[in-house]
């Protein structure tokens, strides 16, 4: 009994560090792809957070989902004259056994001016969403929304086709936001970084 149980021990020790070294492997595979593509966009690339990602921009509401904030694969410059930058970024919710960590790809674009409040939370992932837009009753489409709902009404008929990849979009301030957890999202960084200036241009136009 005692050798069945040490081997039974072994092999989950055994399958536990197989497990490890292929989810290191993968984030170095995902550092080295966003560090290539940061590069190719002539862009400034960190895997840790030089832009200390969790205060910048604290005032959303991906970044204050939860506890533990965190920001890596940091890829920042300028895209058609504006300040973008893409990273991932993931939080914790709960505690002990209940704690649950939620992955994001997330990039960001500043504007020159202030901008109208907006949150459009994707349905799918919707029980990450805030109280108050998970609980409202202004939805569009595939987004449960919050603020001003003409200009989520145009972004929406604009960006269907990012309806399907989970991701959401916060404007805030002189920025905005868009998210989509990161098992739906893959490596491509000039792609999202040029949707989302086309959203910010929206957005600017917006009256």
């Amino acid at each position: 009994m005692q050798i069945l149980f040490t081997m039974l021990l072994t092999a989950i020790l055994v399958v536990a560090m197989i497990s490890f070294a292929f989810m290191a492997i993968m984030r170095l595979r995902r550092s080295r792809a966003m560090a290539r593509q940061a590069h190719e966009l002539n862009m400034r690339f960190s895997a840790s957070d030089p832009l200390d990602i969790a205060r910048r921009y604290a005032n959303f509401a991906l970044v204050s989902g939860g506890h533990s904030p965190k920001a890596n694969n940091v890829t920042f410059g300028r895209m058609e004259g504006r300040r973008v930058s893409a990273f991932d970024f993931r939080y914790e919710v709960g505690h002990g056994t209940r704690r649950l960590t939620r992955h994001y790809t997330v990039v960001t674009v500043e504007s020159v001016r202030t901008l109208p409040n907006l949150i459009m939370w994707n349905d799918d992932d919707v029980e990450a969403a805030p109280l108050e837009v998970r609980t409202g009753d202004c939805h569009l489409r595939d987004w449960a929304c919050a603020g001003e709902m003409d200009l989520a009404a145009k972004i929406a008929s604009e960006c269907e086709d990012l309806r399907e990849i989970g991701m959401s979009f916060q404007v805030s301030g002189t920025n905005v936001m868009m998210f989509a957890p990161a098992n739906r999202d893959g490596v491509d960084a000039r792609r999202r970084l040029a949707e989302a200036v086309r959203v910010a241009e929206m957005v600017e136009a917006f009256e």
